[in-house]
């Protein structure tokens, strides 16, 4: 069992807790911008390839807060203390992601250097080996979030956000999230025999995942292996494609009402 963060479009926090609740058939708490719940690794893979809400699945290595005073000496002793090994091998790559948001005398560069040289140091006091940093190209990709005093650090398991959704052919000048269309269905209750106008669909985003949601496709079907935790060897990929082939199992033929009107032709 791992504890797990999703990160979301901020607001979205509750339609995204419910629809992960679903998912995975355990509880989620909101935060701001991101989501705590636990899983197996069913869960991981189901999330990253069934949800139309969420932006990236991580697993959770640490969570603590040193309240105002936080500086960059709490963050390498805390990362420098986690037990790197059990996730990536002395022949794999890594890169630390960083973000920093709040009042402190350091940046989020800082903190990614940091964390960064506390992941060496510990693995090479573990197994007297030296991690290689790829930040181009990693097997191993670290997020750490620092907002105010809190500083949390996990391991992306997504790569690149999940509402980037590769059936796009066209890029609209000002195209809606899908995510944000996604929510904007569930939160309004839409039955998917109703029909569903959308008069100013631009790109169409909304009427697509409508689409996608009534047919049961799983957003995941347009992604392929894009996906990072294809590098995370502790991660049974079996059960990935058990999961996966699971949910295009679901997928019905059935034909829905959607309507999708655009004054601009050449964005359709």
């Amino acid at each position: 069992m791992f504890d797990l963060f999703a990160t979301v479009v901020n607001g979205l926090e509750d339609v995204a807790a419910s629809e992960v609740e679903a998912l995975t058939g355990r509880p989620a708490s909101v935060d701001v911008g991101k989501i705590f719940f636990s899983g197996d690794v069913e869960s991981i893979f189901r999330v990253n390839y069934c949800s139309r809400t969420i932006n990236r699945v991580v697993i959770l290595l640490l969570r603590k807060s040193f309240g105002s005073g936080i500086g960059l000496d709490d963050i390498y002793s805390s990362a420098s203390a986690l037990d790197y090994a059990s996730f990536i091998t002395e022949g794999q790559s890594f890169a630390v992601r960083a973000k920093r948001s709040g009042k402190h005398n350091f940046t989020s560069m800082d903190v990614a250097s940091e964390v960064g040289r506390a992941i060496i140091d510990s693995f090479r006091r573990d197994t007297g080996h030296r991690l290689r940093v790829d930040l181009e190209n990693p097997d191993v990709e670290f997020l750490v979030l620092v907002r105010d005093g809190e500083f949390i650090m996990g391991i992306n398991t997504t790569g690149e956000a999940l509402h980037k959704r590769r059936y796009r052919v066209f890029s609209h000048p000002a195209a809606l999230n899908t995510t944000i269309a996604s929510a904007m269905l569930m939160i309004s209750g839409w039955s998917f025999e109703e029909p569903l106008v959308d008069p100013m669909c631009g790109g169409g985003t909304i009427p697509i995942e409508a689409a996608l949601m009534a047919r049961g496709i799983p957003p995941g079907r347009f992604r392929g292996g894009d996906y990072a935790f294809f590098k995370l060897e502790f991660l049974d990929l079996e059960v990935f494609r058990r999961v996966a082939d699971e949910a295009l199992s679901r997928i019905s033929s059935g034909v829905y009402p959607i309507y999708g009107l655009e004054v601009n032709p050449k964005y359709l």
